[in-house]
């Protein structure tokens, strides 16, 4: 891996190591559990995090004087964005793109899950209820994306694979101009015309401007038929709100891959839901992604020692 001191902050199970190992043929980073990162060589220009939410990183600036770049084995980097990291000339890079196929596929699942009636056939063979039901044709599925950032757009191509007749896709920012959506429309847009969409998919980072921003208003403009599905961030639903969305509309339905917080308390009314399925935060972890993950640290390690720009650079951090 060349002459740069590498270091990867790594889980218990090591995972991230054994990837790097396995696509370069060789691992010689050092390689330290969230706990031991006071053991980090001072000498280290280059961090791969693989930890998960780790976000010790104003402690990383103290211990390695030579650090001048961070890689994150996922796509949302908030909780490392520190003022003293945006500060800093340290360079920060993300995993996004990695998980995109992924987490479209698992969106294509949950709207079929709902729209070809399987989730009202398990909850009818659990209840002994054997009842005929017409699903709903692909042809007949209207989708609003909020949330067209690479995920948004990778869940809009999935869906009109599937023959979804019409996708727009909401942008915070700006009207998206992305091929993958028939067309983009602001928020406000989006919520005035909620009801005739079949299926809603939630792809939003997690920041100021998002917290909570699918609140009760928002949600009460659903149809009385509409799959809901959430494979962004938990904290940007009013959770409460969308249990009550669902336990007025039965026959709707909502798959959240992320709630908020996780996993739910309990008591908590999502989980009284029969027309609600939670997953644990896994839409996008295949088998395959550390590998993946991996091949992308290399390619950007491979830049980095060339003095090339880096893929999917968020900084410097103070950008």
């Amino acid at each position: 891996m060349g002459d740069v001191r590498v270091c990867i902050i790594d889980r218990p199970d090591r995972a991230g190591a054994q990837a790097l190992a396995a696509v370069a043929g060789e691992c010689r980073a050092q390689v330290l559990l969230p706990e031991e990162l006071e053991h980090i060589d001072p000498a280290t220009e280059a961090v791969f995090v693989r930890a998960g939410y780790w976000n010790d990183v104003d402690r990383l600036l103290d211990l390695t004087p030579r650090l001048r770049w961070v890689h994150i084995a996922m796509a949302g980097v908030d909780h490392l964005l520190t003022d003293r990291l945006r500060a800093s000339s340290v360079v920060l890079t993300n995993s996004r793109g990695v998980l995109d196929s992924a987490i479209a596929e698992f969106v294509a699942a949950a709207v079929l899950l709902w729209s070809k009636g399987l989730l009202v056939s398990a909850n009818d063979n659990r209840a002994g209820r054997f009842r005929y039901r017409e699903p709903l044709g692909n042809e007949e599925l209207t989708t609003l994306v909020v949330g067209a950032g690479g995920i948004g757009s990778a869940c809009a191509r999935a869906l009109r694979a599937l023959g979804a007749p019409l996708v727009h896709g909401v942008r915070r920012s700006e009207r998206t101009q992305d091929p993958a959506f028939d067309s983009g429309i602001t928020f406000e847009e989006a919520a005035s015309r909620l009801g005739g969409y079949r299926a809603v998919v939630a792809a939003l980072p997690a920041d100021r401007t998002t917290e909570g921003l699918l609140d009760a208003a928002f949600l009460a403009g659903l149809g009385p038929e509409t799959v809901f599905v959430n494979v962004g961030r938990g904290r940007t639903v009013d959770n409460v709100a969308l249990a009550r969305a669902m336990a007025d509309r039965p026959g709707s339905a909502a798959v959240l891959d992320v709630t908020e917080p996780e996993p739910l308390p309990e008591g908590h009314p999502l989980l009284a839901c029969e027309n609600v399925v939670i997953s644990p935060h896994m839409s996008g972890d295949t088998r395959k992604r550390h590998e993946r993950y991996a091949a992308l640290f290399l390619e950007n390690l491979a830049r980095f020692e060339a003095g090339e720009p880096l893929v999917n650079e968020v900084g410097p951090a103070a950008g």
